[in-house]
């Protein structure tokens, strides 16, 4: 049990653990109950890790959009240190979404709509934090719910450009198969960067692997920085010719090839989405697979 003040927060299911924090579902005592996700440091964490968490906070206060995971507020127990309050996504990952589906794969426009609501993330991101980076844009951090959203989450290894922590951009934080050369490199980031793995997740989704030949582990890592991706028409002949370029160029090894602004990227790949259905597909799919598995 979490308190802050009057209100307490029961822990009531741990969903998993990373580099920035524990998290957890739980329900609000006090005032207007409610079920919400906590985030809290993990384990016997020094004060900059906590600096860390706050930092989070601040840049999540910033940002208010539809396809971002809600800051719903910060707070700090006597006992357990500093942690978040944000809005429970009730649903699924992409990636369990895509484990569940097994060899299926979501409908071509579905798939799109899905990247251009990342997108339309980034851009919210950009406009209220310029320069900001989040560096993890993975499945596991593209949440679905049962209403068909979706939403970008984590922003615990997200750098803000001209911050003094800055410096700390060249270490190689991120997911493999997902970060971008200059990422893998260990160099300075732009939101290019996060637009290089949101080509590589939009690429997975519409062709069922990621841009390279197959590899794993450390291999995937010099694969992304030696080898030059495949065409996704290659892998997918009968797809839209400018949706294909349009992937591909997100997905370059150069950054002065893939598009500027998330906002251009959107311009060429909307017009495949699923448009205002997209919401209505994607609950129907999440609602199918939650009962394959009850």
């Amino acid at each position: 049990m979490l308190r802050h003040g009057s209100v307490r927060y029961e822990l009531l299911e741990h969903l998993g653990t990373g580099g920035s924090g524990e998290v957890y579902v739980a329900r609000v005592v006090g005032g207007l109950e409610r079920r919400v996700c906590v985030k809290r440091l993990a384990g016997q964490l020094g004060r900059g890790e906590a600096s860390l968490l706050r930092e989070e906070a601040r840049l999540l206060a910033g940002v208010r959009h539809a396809n971002v995971v809600s800051l719903l507020g910060y707070a700090e127990d006597d006992g357990a240190g500093p942690f978040l309050v944000m809005e429970l996504v009730e649903g699924m990952d992409l990636r369990t979404l895509r484990h569940r589906l097994g060899p299926d794969r979501l409908a071509d426009g579905v798939a799109v709509h899905v990247a251009c609501a990342l997108l339309r993330a980034l851009a919210a991101v950009q406009r209220c934090l310029p320069g900001m980076v989040h560096r993890d844009v993975t499945p596991h951090n593209v949440l679905i719910s049962a209403h068909g959203e979706v939403k970008l989450a984590d922003f615990g290894i997200a750098l803000a450009r001209g911050r003094a922590r800055d410096a700390s951009a060249r270490s190689v934080r991120g997911k493999i198969g997902y970060m971008s050369p200059e990422q893998v490199r260990g160099e300075p980031l732009d939101p290019r960067s996060d637009l290089f793995a949101v080509g590589v997740v939009l690429y997975e989704l519409l062709s069922g692997v990621r841009p390279w030949s197959p590899a794993a582990g450390m291999r995937e890592l010099s694969a992304v920085l030696e080898d030059a991706p495949v065409p996704l028409s290659a892998r997918r002949p009968a797809i839209a010719r400018a949706l294909a370029d349009g992937v591909d160029r997100l997905c370059a090894r150069s950054r002065g090839v893939r598009f500027a602004r998330a906002e251009d990227a959107l311009r060429v790949l909307a017009p495949f989405g699923a448009g205002e259905v997209g919401p209505l597909r994607l609950a129907s799919v999440v609602a199918s697979l939650s009962l394959d598995v009850t």
